[in-house]
């Protein structure tokens, strides 16, 4: 009886193991998938039209090879035509840590969650439209920025700047009333945030020749517009408190063209770091060190250059798949 209870003990806790290591419940792709390749939400942040499924990707890349590290799926597509035609910077799409997400779309601005264990954003929800006197056009909310501190995002409806907390929507607050630039360009932004998450309007704009430009509240240059005969240089990041980053948006000469342009002593001293680009630049992003920029042409082609003076631009990203138009692809910044 002893070594029969003893046999049949045995086999009921080879039977238990054997249950419990190879026919139980097997984890979910998507958690196997989380736990195969951690979340880097890090490098050249992209976004892409998904094929499969007709909505939008955000890919976090390898700024060295090009190659995928991260990719998330988002339930939304931007229908702003001139939303990331303006300074490339990773808060026009994601918040400063990567979790959150906002796209412009034909109703207004949404917010999206990061959810990590299906490797995709979900819809939060959408700001609601403004309000509007029953005497007043009807408009929606657009220009959507995270931003640089805290979790507030910013937005306007073409008359005022307004903020929420993304992380629990409520009732947008009026931040500022937009002052127009003066500007006919496209290109030029209606207003910019400074590295505190201040509200920077023409307002207060400064003037050093043919540079019109924005200060923080510390008193450094936060955005910039350089305008010439022929041509118009775009911001694309301040590298101190008073040198910028441009790039040329118009010109039929100088299209395509990086300039570094530094304040010194109310002069701007400009110094060509790209000379005109075949075909021209479209899209430009500085990376995080500000040592380094990387842009992309009008034909989905890649390049990098320092930002110092006689600087060689050379191809990058050669591991990225060819993209056939530029709406399939767009360079939004760098995390």
């Amino acid at each position: 009886m002893t070594k029969k209870w003893w046999s049949a003990t045995l086999l009921g806790a080879v039977a238990v193991l054997t249950t419990a290591c190879g026919s139980g419940t097997p984890p979910t792709p998507a958690a196997a998938a989380a736990e195969a390749a951690p979340l880097d939400l890090s490098g050249v942040v992209l976004l892409q039209h998904s094929e499969q499924t007709g909505l939008d990707d955000v890919v976090f890349a390898d700024p060295a090879t090009g190659a995928a590290k991260t990719t998330l799926s988002l339930p939304g597509h931007d229908t702003s035509l001139t939303r990331f035609d303006g300074p490339a910077t990773e808060l026009d799409l994601v918040s400063p840590d990567s979790r959150f997400a906002t796209l412009e779309t034909d109703e207004g601005v949404d917010v999206f969650r990061l959810n990590a264990a299906d490797r995709r954003y979900e819809r939060t929800g959408t700001v609601p439209a403004p309000e509007r006197t029953m005497s007043e056009q009807a408009s929606r909310f657009r220009n959507p920025r995270f931003g640089p501190v805290g979790s507030k995002l910013y937005f306007d409806d073409g008359k005022a700047v307004y903020s929420v907390d993304y992380r629990q929507l409520g009732q947008p607050v009026e931040e500022a009333g937009i002052v127009p630039s003066g500007s006919s360009d496209q290109h030029v932004e209606d207003w910019w945030l400074g590295a505190r998450g201040e509200v920077l309007t023409w307002r207060d704009v400064r003037h050093a020749g043919d540079l019109a430009y924005l200060t923080d509240s510390s008193g450094a240059i936060a955005y910039a517009v350089y305008e010439e005969p022929g041509a118009t240089y775009q911001f694309v990041t301040a590298l101190d408190a008073k040198t910028v980053l441009m790039s040329a948006v118009t010109g039929s000469d100088e299209h395509g063209v990086l300039m570094r342009l530094t304040l010194d002593g109310g002069t701007a001293q400009l110094t060509k770091l790209v000379e005109k680009s075949e075909p021209r630049i479209a899209k430009v992003a500085a990376a995080p060190d500000r040592a380094t920029v990387l842009y992309e042409t009008a034909q989905g082609e890649w390049f990098t250059s320092p930002v110092t003076p006689g600087a060689v631009a050379r191809p990058a990203l050669g591991q990225l798949p060819a993209a056939g138009t530029l709406s399939e692809r767009q360079l939004v910044g760098w995390a």
